[in-house]
């Protein structure tokens, strides 16, 4: 074998930890429950939206074409499985190793870097690509209907590949630049929602459809090619989201012409290349960076100047801890460290800057009132979703990583009980994230003073002032539902990488589904409003904007068959809504107590269990 085909053979097929992976993969309940959950999740999207097309289809034409909007909607579920997976999947593949201790034997073996790299990549990628291959029957389905074309189907699955590919790649990268999986995932979410949402926000304002709405201006951007969503609707929604034809790129130079025309295959390109050059960054440093954390001047005088500021060091004043230390524990710690403490008040002073923006925007006459609305509803989607993902994270870490210190065994000779314990978790974790999840009813508050200040409630307000009311309750409910999983996922699994794993795949299934029958129920009258609330997020949307989300329900209730609602129709609307976020707020809150109740009832067995 010539030199020029053995360094691919043995940075790829021939790869020892690519090997250790496949061969081990099959043999792991884990990963084939995941991708029953994922192969279930499709199927039952499919089912639904097969049902609702045939239900509204009235002939073979109007069904093909209802089979093109079905085929997008299991297109946009699989691509957000994607996205929200493949960085579970991969950013643990250097961290778990520092976690387990064997990330200083990993280096010392004979292999090279770029087997270490490559081969952590593409063992990761294994179980995504066996997640994408999985699905494919499921897509086969909808040619049968007809409006969806082979073609569509190999580019939806090119665009999740690929997507997975360069997540994966900068996953690795952010891996190997610092130290933690925790640290890792969080970031790397944070980072992949900003991203998404506010290419999303602005896509619109490109194109000249003058608001958020995700590629609402009826032809491609310059952004298309590089966001996965938006060059997945220049595919399953070619019509409504176009491409620019050849006479109006004729102006341009052939790469333009080439990205603005084919933004689809602009994306596959740019993704691959990012992910190349983020995988030969990795290899380059991976041992230079490990032998330079072993000691680094630059961390010695930041330390220094840390203790001379009396932030870091042993000269700082006595604390005075709470009744119950495991909550003084979680609440401080977690958020004693620099970078934890300017990490979360960034995020409240980006939250309140970007509200304080829209608001002039809106007062100044440059946002008309439904563009301010779904700025808003924006906003407030980022923020929360930050605050759920931060949730899933530090909860599904509380307990794991007691075990990777190994620590867990002081606690329990203590004479805390297992009630203290996780009643101490719970609430740590609740004061960690207070200032996250008080920042979404504090916009809401201005806005709705706002309204009061210049006399526009009365005709057509931004917000409803009952929202100010239902927000928080229903906020708070869902946050501490997510809080309790990720404890729970936490105690059932000694890993922390595993442990995230499986709590953000729950609350991506659980929102996920949720969601889903929410907006298939957009379109029925009044009920919609009561199914809607069940998801955060579709719950979000109605409460925020429910002359767009929720419009049916109001003609509904108006007996106009249509446009908006006034007086009477639009209070009734508006107690039906509140009624159903109270009652649903309630349910989570009930879930919240049999959760509570199972982990402080299990909690000395499960333990036990591991130690055999």
């Amino acid at each position: 074998m010539s030199v020029l085909t053995s360094i691919p053979w043995r940075l790829g097929p021939a790869n020892p930890l690519l090997l250790r992976v496949v061969s081990a993969g099959g043999r792991r309940w884990r990963h084939a429950i995941i991708r029953w959950v994922y192969l279930g999740l499709l199927i039952g999207v499919l089912l639904v939206a097969l049902l609702v097309a045939s239900l509204q289809a009235g002939s073979l034409s109007e069904l093909a074409k209802a089979s093109t909007q079905v085929f997008a909607a299991i297109s946009y579920v699989q691509l957000a499985m994607i996205c929200l997976l493949a960085p579970v999947f991969t950013a643990g593949a250097i961290t778990q190793e520092r976690d387990s201790r064997t990330y200083s034997i990993l280096l010392s073996t004979p292999l090279t870097n770029g087997q270490v790299v490559l081969g952590s990549l593409l063992s990761r990628l294994y179980y995504v690509v066996a997640l994408l291959l999985s699905g494919v029957p499921v897509f086969a389905i909808t040619l049968f209907y007809g409006g969806v074309t082979a073609q569509g189907i190999m580019l939806s699955f090119a665009i999740a590949l690929g997507t997975a590919l360069f997540m994966g790649a900068l996953a690795i990268t952010i891996a190997v630049l610092r130290v933690g999986t925790t640290r890792t995932v969080l970031w790397f979410y944070v980072f992949i929602a900003i991203y998404l949402v506010g290419l999303w926000m602005l896509d619109p304002a490109l194109a000249g459809g003058g608001g958020m709405g995700g590629g609402g201006g009826g032809h491609t951007t310059a952004l298309t090619g590089l966001h996965p969503f938006l060059a997945l609707r220049a595919v399953v929604n070619p019509t409504d989201y176009a491409v620019p034809d050849a006479a109006a790129l004729a102006g341009h130079n052939w790469l333009v012409r080439h990205y603005l025309g084919y933004p689809t295959q602009a994306y596959l390109v740019l993704t691959t290349s990012l992910s190349g050059f983020l995988v030969g960054l990795g290899t380059l440093g991976l041992r230079r960076l490990a032998q330079q954390s072993q000691s680094n001047p630059w961390r010695r005088i930041w330390r220094f100047i840390l203790q001379k500021l009396g932030v870091a060091g042993t000269t700082r004043p006595p604390r005075t801890v709470w009744k119950n230390p495991i909550a003084w524990r979680e609440a401080v710690t977690r958020g004693s460290t620099l970078v934890r403490g300017m990490t979360r008040w960034l995020a409240i002073g980006l939250g309140i800057t970007a509200t304080g923006l829209i608001m002039w925007a809106y007062y100044t006459g440059i946002l008309s009132t439904e563009e301010t609305r779904q700025w808003i509803l924006g906003l407030v989607l980022v923020e929360y979703s930050l605050t759920l993902l931060l949730a899933a994270n530090t909860a599904a870490a509380a307990i794991t990583r007691e075990h990777e210190a190994r620590n867990l065994d002081l606690f329990l000779v203590t004479p805390l009980t297992a009630r203290d314990y996780v009643q101490g978790k719970l609430r740590g974790l609740l004061w960690f994230l207070l200032p996250l999840i008080v920042v979404p009813p504090g916009v809401l508050g201005v806005l709705v003073l706002g309204d009061i200040l210049t006399k526009r409630m009365a005709e057509k307000p931004l917000v409803f002032p009952e929202v100010l009311l239902a927000l928080p309750i229903f906020t708070a409910s869902f946050t501490i539902l997510v809080c309790m999983l990720g404890l729970m996922s936490s105690l059932r699994w000694s890993k922390t990488i595993t442990a995230v794993m499986a709590t953000v795949g729950t609350l991506a299934c659980l929102t996920g589904v949720l969601g889903f029958c929410g907006g298939v129920s957009m379109s029925i009258p009044v009920f919609g409003l009561v199914a809607n609330a069940l998801s955060p997020i579709t719950g979000l949307a109605v409460m925020l904007d429910p002359w767009r989300f929720a419009a049916s329900s109001l003609a509904e209730i108006n007996g106009a068959g249509g446009g908006e609602a006034t007086g009477i129709s639009t209070l009734a609307a508006r107690i039906v809504l509140f009624v159903s976020v109270l009652v649903v707020s309630g349910l989570y809150g009930l879930a919240d107590w049999m959760m509570y109740r199972w982990l402080v009832r299990n909690f000395d067995l499960v333990l036990r269990r591991q130690q055999r």
